[in-house]
């Protein structure tokens, strides 16, 4: 066999362990139970924003996004809203990447049923990533509330709708 086609056939199978190895990672459908995530899951989360007070983004402080989340938008202000609209247009909402203050609640809820809390029969929530323990596992179905006691970084998912994700981000 001729070098250069060997050379070839060598470049090529490396090229394709490589796309197997690392290229698909993305594509694949997340669990719950993985603790990071070190790509997106296809979605940007940089659409339009409701236009509530405290909408900068903060970059991230570590140098791989969590759930796709980056850039965090700023809700620490005492009345900013913490409000992800738990739905299949989610992933469109800038605010499924959070900045808050420990202490601070984030709700979870259905804006199109008048903010009444998501229907997580539907779409169930469950921590993905981030630091640990999560407190997204100790979400009150009943008010839609997950409280951030502690500083961090908190990734969660829809278990069924793996594009329904994001992260927050807890300061001191």
């Amino acid at each position: 066999m001729n070098m250069s086609i060997r050379i070839g056939l060598i470049s090529s199978g490396l090229a394709l362990a490589t796309a197997a190895a690392f290229g698909c990672s993305e594509d694949a459908t997340p669990t719950p139970a993985e603790t990071s995530d070190a790509g997106s899951s296809g979605t940007s989360g940089s659409s339009s924003s409701s236009g509530s007070s405290g909408t900068s983004g903060t970059p991230d402080t570590g140098s791989m996004a969590l759930n796709g989340c980056r850039s965090y938008v700023d809700r620490t202000a005492d009345d900013a809203s913490r409000v992800v609209q738990w739905d299949v247009t989610m992933f469109q909402k800038e605010e499924r990447c959070m900045k808050i203050k420990k202490g601070q609640t984030v709700s979870f809820s259905m804006t199109q049923r008048g903010g009444a809390p998501a229907n997580f029969q539907e779409h169930p929530l469950a921590a993905q990533g981030g630091d640990t323990p999560n407190p997204v596992d100790t979400l009150d179905e009943n008010t839609g509330d997950v409280t951030f006691a502690a500083a961090g970084t908190f990734g969660y998912i829809c278990w069924i709708h793996p594009a329904m994700t994001g992260a927050v981000l807890v300061t001191e």
